[in-house]
């Protein structure tokens, strides 16, 4: 059985519309088949600039944690 290809991560600025990014991340993490867990490694390694301004202050293990960033559709 052929290997699926690996998609490349996307980068978030907060320049472009969210549901826009959010709808390519979950195509980009379900070809590459990751876990819940890969899922919100990448997305917080996703946001870049002021984007990323989000995370100020939540802990690290709420950063990791899939639940915590389905609340997180409004950045």
């Amino acid at each position: 059985m052929p290997s699926r290809p690996k998609v490349k991560s996307l980068t978030f600025y907060g320049q472009t519309s969210w549901m826009v990014f959010k709808t390519q991340f979950d195509v980009v993490s379900s070809t590459n088949r990751w876990t819940d867990f890969v899922k919100a490694s990448q997305h917080v390694a996703s946001l870049q600039g002021s984007a990323a301004e989000v995370i100020q202050g939540i802990l690290a293990d709420k950063l990791t944690d899939p639940n915590d960033h389905r609340e997180c559709s409004g950045i």
